[in-house]
C-alpha cells in the first residue's frame, strides 16, 4: 500500500482536520479527502468521523494508528539508512538565543551523527523572529518557546524561567534590585516586574542588552540580575530561587516548529531524531 496513505492518515489523525493536514502532507484538501478514500476502500472500514469537529476517529481508525506509525517508522528507518550518508544538501535550523548555551552543540552533534555528509546552517534569533521564518519557508527545523510565538510543533524539551544572578557575589537583598533588560519586545520580563510588586521591591535598569549574551555577561560581571532559562546558565551564574527570597517565574515548553513549505524525508528524520534525542536527554535528567 502507498506510504503516503498512511503519512495522511496520522496528519489527519493528529491535526484534527483534513485542512491542517492537507497543509502538513503538502497537498490540496481534495487530495488528502481522495487519499483517505482510497485508504479506506483498501481496508474496506470508515477510519473518520467525518461530522464531528475536529474531525475524530473511528474505533477502527483508532486500532489502525499504532500500525500506522509503525510502518511509516520502519518505512522512514530503512530509506534513512541510505540516505544519511548520501545526503549533502543544507539544512537549516534555527535555535531561540535563549537555548544556545543549553542545546546548540547537541543540535550540531546530532546532526552529524544522522547526516555525516550534509551541511546544518544555523540562524539564532528570539522565538518570534524564528516563527516568521518558519512560516515562509526560509528555516527547515526550529526550536521556539511556546507563547512567545505561534506553535504547533511537538514538545522538544522543558525548562524554567529564573532571576538569574551572580555567583560570586549576592544581589538578592540589593535595594533596588540591579536588573539587565531586554528591550520593549520582551515579555519574559513582566513576570519579574509582577513578582518584585508583590514583595513591595524596587529595581532598576543597569543595563540594556539586546542579546542573550550580552545578558549573560552583564550577570557575570557582577553588575546585576537578570531574567534568563536556568538551563542555559554559564559559569558565575546561579539561580536565585526561594532561598532568596524569588519564585520561579514561568515553566516553559520548548516546541520543535517544522517548516511545510517544502516536503522533505529528510527534515521528517531529522525532526524524529532531535526529538528522540531530547527526550531521552529529558529522561536522563529526571532519572538522576
Amino acid at each position: 500500500m502507498d506510504i503516503d496513505l498512511y503519512r495522511t492518515f496520522l496528519a489527519i489523525a493528529d491535526s484534527g482536520g483534513f485542512t491542517t493536514a492537507a497543509q502538513i502532507v503538502g497537498r490540496t484538501q481534495s487530495a488528502v479527502s481522495q487519499q483517505v478514500k482510497r485508504l479506506e476502500d483498501a481496508l474496506g472500514q470508515p477510519l473518520f468521523d467525518r461530522t464531528a469537529t475536529p474531525v475524530t476517529l473511528t474505533e477502527y481508525g483508532k486500532s489502525l494508528l499504532r500500525p500506522a506509525r509503525g510502518i511509516v517508522d520502519m518505512h522512514d528507518d530503512a530509506i534513512a539508512m541510505f540516505r544519511r550518508k548520501t545526503f549533502e544538501g543544507i539544512v537549516v535550523v534555527g535555535v531561540a538565543d535563549a537555548y544556545v548555551n543549553r542545546i546548540l552543540k547537541d543540535v550540531l552533534t546530532e546532526f552529524t551523527n544522522l547526516l555525516p555528509q550534509g551541511t546544518i546552517s544555523i540562524v539564532i534569533d528570539d522565538s518570534l523572529g524564528l516563527s516568521r521564518r518558519i512560516a515562509n519557508g526560509s528555516i527547515d527545523l526550529a526550536f521556539v518557546t511556546e507563547g512567545n510565538c505561534p506553535t504547533r510543533g511537538p514538545v522538544a524539551f522543558t525548562d524554567r524561567l529564573v532571576v538569574v544572578g551572580p555567583s560570586e557575589v549576592n544581589l538578592s537583598k540589593v535595594d533596588p534590585l540591579p536588573v539587565a533588560v531586554w528591550d520593549e519586545r520582551n515579555q519574559d520580563e513582566l513576570p519579574l516586574v509582577a513578582a518584585l510588586d508583590a514583595m513591595n521591591r524596587r529595581y532598576r535598569s543597569v543595563c540594556v542588552c539586546r542579546s542573550v549574551h550580552a545578558q549573560h555577561q552583564a550577570v557575570t560581571a557582577n553588575l546585576c540580575v537578570a531574567v534568563l532559562v536556568e538551563g542555559s546558565m554559564v559559569e558565575g551564574e546561579r539561580a536565585y530561587l526561594e532561598e532568596d527570597g524569588f519564585p520561579v517565574l514561568k515553566h516553559l515548553n520548548i516546541r520543535l516548529e517544522r517548516s511545510y513549505a517544502k516536503r522533505s524525508h529528510v527534515i521528517e528524520r531529522l525532526e524524529k531524531h532531535y526529538l528522540d534525542f531530547f527526550s531521552r536527554q529529558g529522561a536522563g535528567a529526571a532519572k538522576a
